[in-house]
């Protein structure tokens, strides 16, 4: 059962891949395979394989890995001022930076929900649009 969950753990990038266009289900399987018996990171199999070109294997690891910042700055819904002093704030009190920018009334609770949605998006390999 370990090993099951461990492959389901280790096949996420692989299924952001596989929905991009990137790899084919073979491939993901064979480089989970070798995985097993190694100590390897999934994008370093791909790679070496030659499966996946370095630039598509980090675009995919940058949009999985989107912060929420990045995201509200690129909507247009906070300035890079107003990110950085709530930053420097969320390192103080320990609070998420979502729920600072909404109780300063920089952003509001639906647009929040929305951007947060989309983060989850980017996270799972499911936008298409950046």
């Amino acid at each position: 059962m370990l090993k099951t969950i461990e492959l389901t753990d280790k096949a996420f990038l692989g299924q952001i891949l596989i929905r991009k266009g990137l790899i084919s289900p073979g491939e993901l399987e064979r480089a989970l395979l070798e995985q097993l018996s190694s100590t390897k990171k999934l994008g370093e199999i791909l790679l070496e394989r030659n499966m996946i070109a370095a630039s598509e294997l980090d675009r995919v690891l940058t949009e999985q890995n989107m912060m929420l910042g990045k995201i509200l700055l690129q909507e247009n819904l906070i300035s890079l001022s107003q990110l950085e002093q709530a930053l420097i704030e969320q390192n103080c009190t320990h609070k998420k930076l979502g729920e600072l920018l909404v109780e300063k009334y920089i952003i509001s609770v639906k647009q929040l929900e929305q951007i947060l949605e989309k983060q989850y998006w980017h996270k799972n390999g499911f936008w298409l649009i950046s």
